[in-house]
């Protein structure tokens, strides 16, 4: 607005900042609207790399088992996260893109790292070693309800909505029936705190996959390699410390599942996670702990000729319409 009062070099300084604020206001909406835009339309290639995380990490939970027989958790984890953090950092430098240099991306690297990496492995590490994978699975299907709370707080445009509730919830009495009554029976009890670690686990995610979306843009590569490093070098003299590894007794096959582990279900799926979180927003990630339970029902019953209940094939059609109901725009 003009003021008779103001001179003119005044006037044309108004109206600049006036046309700034506007400028900027206009394409924070537009890519607010074009965020939104992706989020509403997953393509076959993220449902193809969601599928390659239901992968990674539903094989994760057999080689970490594996990976026990010879490291205790601490060591196990840093190995991991070692091994991935070198991949990903060679195929990083291999595309041309470097780690960010500003400081403040580090600060976000170790947020990530413990949120994603650290927290989360070592309780479902230690976790593992004290109660059934059933039970584990079945904690695991927390992450897309913890999600789709925070979500609805913290990203614009995840807001909560009845039909995702519905389909959540449809998706949790899925996998509830898939694993069958004896996880259920089994919570409680002796195994209290091992359970509490899991369900503490599934809410780092949860809050991680938040986290993930919420900052600023860069390539997913250089979020994996640094989120991974850092994680590496915070684990390191933990594990030293407490578990002295160069004491152990290591045997080939544990060693190879543990390789395995750091070069699949860690650097590869951290990256691709960094993808699909960007693209698609946390709420559709977290549905990989619905799918995880039907894909290992799926190929047990149709590629090993294990038995099955029909109570089963009603959790696996329950994990399926929930999905299908919680994506539906």
């Amino acid at each position: 607005m003009l003021h008779p009062g103001r001179g003119i070099t005044d006037q044309f300084a108004c109206i600049k900042v006036v046309c700034f604020r506007y400028i900027v206001l206009s394409q924070r909406n537009a890519l607010k609207r074009i965020d939104l835009l992706m989020l509403q339309q997953p393509r076959a290639i993220d449902w193809t790399m969601l599928g390659f995380l239901c992968l990674a990490w539903g094989f994760a939970f057999l080689l970490v088992a594996i990976g026990l027989e010879s490291f205790p958790p601490l060591t196990l984890v840093t190995l991991r996260l070692a091994v991935g953090a070198l991949l990903v950092y060679i195929i990083m430098r291999w595309q041309g893109y470097r780690l960010p240099r500003e400081r403040r991306w580090w600060g976000y690297f170790a947020v990530l790292t413990l949120l994603g990496n650290l927290v989360p492995f070592t309780l479902i590490t230690w976790a593992q070693q004290r109660i059934a994978s059933s039970q584990a699975g079945l904690l695991m299907a927390l992450v897309p309800i913890s999600t789709m709370l925070l979500a609805h707080f913290f990203v614009d445009y995840e807001r909560l909505t009845p039909q995702r509730i519905l389909g959540v919830t449809i998706g949790f009495a899925g996998v509830a029936t898939l694993i069958g009554g004896e996880a259920l029976s089994g919570l409680g009890g002796a195994q209290l705190w091992p359970q509490l670690a899991v369900v503490l686990a599934t809410f780092s995610y949860a809050v991680c996959n938040v986290y993930a979306k919420r900052l600023p843009h860069l390539n997913g590569l250089a979020k994996a390699a640094g989120s991974l490093i850092v994680g590496a070098l915070l684990m390191l003299p933990f594990s030293i410390v407490i578990e002295q590894p160069w004491q152990l007794q290591v045997s080939t096959g544990p060693l190879l599942a543990t390789i395995v582990l750091g070069v699949f279900s860690t650097g590869l799926a951290s990256w691709v996670y960094f993808v699909v979180v960007s693209n698609c927003g946390p709420n559709f990630l977290s549905l990989i702990n619905y799918i995880i339970p039907g894909l290992s029902f799926a190929a047990g019953v149709f590629l090993l000729g294990e038995p099955a209940s029909g109570s089963q094939f009603l959790g696996l059609l329950a994990i399926c319409s929930g999905i299908a109901i919680s994506q539906r725009r």
